[in-house]
């Protein structure tokens, strides 16, 4: 086994005990989920451009996968919207079922043709998105960030975690919002 690593909450019994950052015996705990998020992302400056361009990167990578069709109709960025969604809804049921809502939109918005991108432009915005993440992460952060240790949770984790930030921001669960601002840590 690697190092042992805690993520744990000032205040709270919840912790997160991993052999290493890269694997997770917590994965539906959306509270170890918030601390593994949050022990790569301390800096307000990171989060601003976290909070811009994760979006950005949900909205593109859809758009990548919306013209591959699966069965009569359904898309892959339909099948990515539901597996997230399902697995927000497991996280924490009621900002599950909004991060749902947000996802079954977007498709919509991207079937419809509501939004129309070309490919060079989702591309371009994809591009800049991720160049953004790693200044984020190189410049304001001063650290790795955690799709370095952890690519699967840090990608599907990522927008889920950016409405929660938005959510903290407009008042919602101020408790949780008290623990993740100040009590995580990386140890």
């Amino acid at each position: 086994m690697g190092k042992q690593n805690a993520y744990s909450l000032k205040n709270s019994s919840a912790t997160l005990m991993t052999s290493s950052p890269k694997s997770s015996s917590s994965l539906f705990d959306v509270e170890a989920q918030l601390g593994f998020y949050k022990a790569y992302h301390n800096n307000t400056a990171n989060v601003l451009i976290h909070s811009i361009f994760v979006p950005t990167i949900l909205l593109t990578s859809l758009r990548l996968v919306n013209d591959i069709e699966l069965w009569h109709g359904y898309n892959l960025s339909h099948a990515a919207a539901f597996a997230f969604g399902i697995f927000y809804i497991v996280l924490q049921t009621w900002t599950g079922i909004l991060a749902s809502l947000i996802l079954a939109s977007i498709c919509k918005v991207l079937n419809d043709g509501t939004v129309r991108m070309s490919q060079t432009t989702t591309w371009l915005l994809f591009a800049i998105s991720w160049i953004f993440q790693f200044i984020g992460h190189v410049v304001f952060e001063g650290r790795k960030p955690a799709l370095v240790d952890n690519l699967v949770q840090s990608l599907v984790l990522a927008p889920y975690f950016i409405l929660y930030e938005l959510l903290f921001k407009l008042g919602f669960m101020p408790d949780l919002k008290k623990n993740y601002r100040s009590g995580w840590t990386g140890n």
